[in-house]
């Protein structure tokens, strides 16, 4: 599949009406964090970005949002950030229309997260919510990161590790992104090999992953009986959620890293 196909498949997907309306008027696409009293999945989004964001402790000069989708999360930056510090960006230009509208404070850049064209040493923060695992590769990524971060400077991250596509397909995890036996080692070196320093690795598969599906299967079976959707399509819906909850392959992470200061 080549990059524009690709392109086209994701915005089909991020922007149908029914993702939308699960997202609500912010528009996020992520699974979120979830806590006892969370009540819908906007919420939740809220909740993982703060998650993420606490990762920082001294909030200060820019930040890169790397796959910024439809710039809910970069518009969420603003409450740490002035606008004039906040850079978005994304390899599909409708989704970059969309960030605009959504974020019009912000810069939006229509970019590939494996060829960044930005100097080195650009920014003093880097976050990506859920995007490292569709790039090709996150390895590339990894070293781009690196190579736009300041020294001293912060990577944080929600990341979702594969150890097979039975799910999803090849065209949303590529193959070299696929991590064996969720070796989480084998995932920590990669950072590592880059040169990243490793501060915090959580795994939250059941606060976020599985969580997040209860809630879609959930909402589905509410709109069957409401007659919103047909049988069929509830029971399409509902085999692939059973399938994902049910499955021991993917595993929900969060990380935060640091690329470290030069020596003097």
């Amino acid at each position: 599949m080549d990059k524009s196909e690709y392109v086209s498949n994701f915005d089909s997907l991020i922007l149908s009406p029914q993702i939308r309306k699960l997202y609500g008027q912010k528009e996020f696409f992520n699974v979120g964090y979830w806590l006892e009293d969370t009540q819908n999945q906007q919420s939740a989004c809220f909740n993982l970005l703060e998650k993420l964001l606490d990762f920082i402790l001294e909030k200060k000069g820019n930040i890169l949002d790397v796959g910024c989708g439809l710039g809910a999360t970069t518009s969420h930056l603003l409450n740490y950030y002035s606008s004039t510090d906040i850079v978005g960006i994304n390899i599909s230009s409708q989704q970059i229309e969309r960030s605009i509208v959504n974020a019009p404070e912000c810069k939006f850049i229509c970019m590939d997260a494996v060829q960044m064209e930005f100097e080195d040493e650009s920014f003093d923060n880097i976050i990506c919510v859920e995007a490292a695992f569709y790039f090709d590769t996150r390895e590339k990524f990894l070293k781009e990161a690196w190579r736009v971060l300041k020294p001293g400077g912060h990577l944080i991250l929600s990341d979702i590790i594969f150890e097979n596509t039975q799910h999803f397909g090849d065209w949303i995890v590529p193959q070299k992104n696929i991590v064996k036996d969720q070796d989480i080692e084998e995932y920590k070196n990669i950072y590592k090999q880059v040169g990243f320093q490793l501060l915090d690795f959580v795994d939250v598969t059941e606060k976020c992953w599985l969580t997040h599906y209860r809630y879609l299967k959930s909402s589905i079976e509410e709109e069957f009986q409401a007659g919103e959707i047909d049988e069929q399509t509830y029971q399409l819906n509902i085999d692939g959620i059973d399938g994902l909850l049910n499955s021991s392959s993917i595993a929900y992470l969060l990380v935060s890293t640091k690329k470290p200061a030069k020596v003097i």
